[in-house]
């Protein structure tokens, strides 16, 4: 339960902490600019005029899982800071675009103080950043210029699994053979995600995992050592996960190929079914609180297409479930502190859609 309620207190400061973190350093400030008055930017690779007077330094950056942080959200950041100190210019001295290690915009700025006649002499004026005319004392609205990025992304996977449980110990040679090939399986997912902002979305999942293994010859007793049954034996397992994750997305340079993060929680089913000479023996079924968390690798070939790669971890726990057997169907508890483990480790390769 204490991991549960971690884990969604994770997710709650996920969303909260949505803001970049803004550090400055002054040396020197003048009376604040008003909103109105222009404020020049020079990039990494425009100069700034060597008469500028420097008053301090800007840096904007990631505040852990910041959300709003487009290059344009972070220049406002910066320019408003230089406003407060008198400064009329900034001056790009380092730009960090999104990685993987932040989805962020990080750039480091000076903020420069210039002479407004040796400012309109020499600088031409950018086009669309900060040079609104307004009277009064209303703050005008500023310019931004939104990114283009798909907001939609469909993946369809498929792949090998593992189950991470322990075997019973003291348990026959026998079952545990079978038991031990019954931990292997293959599954399927599907997950449909929006992205709000470039790096951050949320998707709706639904999987599906398979476990099976048979047995011949196989001789079944009942409590007094009584031959009940006798033929082959088949073992289907099958695990049904419902739920919403919050995914994450580090694009590379070309915006072509990315990295992915998802974690979240959902609806997870279990069925177990034994089926003696193809007629259903007994069935067990129960439902808990999953989780799932994956890293995954999409490639781009097409402009809306692509191939992933996914590793991902669902699990649950339950004790609590429903036996069917002979036409009778009873609710059953397993012993304190032997729950059934639903953790399983799952490769996953597939394709992708982007819109």
């Amino acid at each position: 339960m204490k991991n549960n309620l971690f884990f969604v207190t994770g997710i709650i400061l996920l969303f909260t902490s949505c803001s970049p973190q803004l550090t400055s350093v002054m040396l020197k400030t003048y009376p604040s600019l008003q909103y109105q008055e222009e404020v020049r930017i020079f990039e990494v690779n425009e100069p700034a005029p060597s008469n500028a007077e420097k008053l301090g330094t800007v840096r904007v950056g990631d505040s852990g899982f910041s959300v709003n942080c487009n290059y344009s959200t972070v220049l406002d950041m910066t320019i408003i800071e230089a406003r407060k100190v008198g400064g009329n210019a900034v001056k790009i001295t380092q730009h960090k675009l999104p990685d993987f290690l932040s989805t962020c915009h990080r750039i480091t700025a000076d903020v420069l103080r210039i002479e407004s006649n040796e400012l309109s002499d020499e600088i031409p004026a950018p086009i669309g950043i900060h040079s609104v005319a307004n009277s009064g004392d209303s703050i005008p609205k500023i310019p931004v210029i939104k990114a283009k990025f798909p907001h939609f992304r469909i993946a369809a996977d498929g792949g090998w699994q593992y189950r991470l449980a322990r075997l019973a110990s003291g348990m026959d040679a026998f079952w545990q053979e079978h038991y031990k090939k019954m931990k292997s399986g293959f599954h399927y997912d599907i997950q449909v995600a929006y992205f709000f902002v470039e790096n951050h979305g949320i998707e709706i999942m639904f999987s599906q995992q398979f476990f099976n293994n048979t047995l011949k010859n196989i001789i079944l007793y009942d409590e007094t050592g009584n031959v009940i049954a006798f033929g082959i034996l088949k073992e289907k397992n099958m695990f049904n996960y419902a739920g919403a994750n919050y995914i994450v997305r580090f694009f590379n340079a070309k915006k072509k190929n990315y990295f992915s993060m998802t974690f979240g929680l959902g609806y997870l089913g279990y069925i177990d079914k034994l089926i003696l000479n193809d007629d259903e023996f007994s069935k067990i079924t129960a439902a808990t609180f999953g989780v799932n968390c994956g890293l995954g690798y999409d490639i781009g070939i097409s402009k809306d297409f692509g191939i992933g790669l996914k590793l991902s971890f669902m699990g649950g726990t339950f004790r609590n479930y429903k036996l069917t057997q002979g036409g009778i169907t009873t609710n059953e508890t397993l012993p304190e502190k032997t729950p059934e483990e639903l953790g399983t480790i799952k490769l996953s390769v597939g394709l992708r859609f982007n819109k």
